[in-house]
C-alpha cells in the first residue's frame, strides 16, 4: 500500500471536488474531505484492492456526505 502522504497528495483534489459536487458548499466540502482522509488513514490497512483506491475514497466521501445529511435532518426535527 502506498504511503498515506502520497495518497493524500494524489487524491485530495479529486475528493474535494467530488464532495463539492455533492453539497455545493465550500466549507462543507472541506469538512467532508477532512473526514474522508481521517477515515482513510484509520482504515487504509483494510483496503482490499477490489477497486481503485480513488474509487474507494470517493465512496467514503459519498457516505460521509449522506451521513451529514441524515444528521442535519434529525437536528431539524
Amino acid at each position: 500500500m502506498a504511503d498515506f502522504n502520497d495518497v493524500y497528495k494524489r487524491y485530495f483534489r479529486d475528493v474535494y471536488h467530488y464532495a463539492f459536487s455533492l453539497c455545493k458548499n465550500e466549507s462543507l466540502a472541506e469538512e467532508i474531505t477532512q473526514e474522508t482522509f481521517f477515515k482513510v488513514l484509520k482504515k487504509i490497512d483494510t483496503f482490499e484492492g477490489k477497486c481503485s483506491i480513488g474509487t474507494w475514497m470517493l465512496q467514503i466521501a459519498k457516505n460521509n456526505f449522506y451521513n451529514h445529511c441524515k444528521k442535519k435532518k434529525y437536528e431539524n426535527v
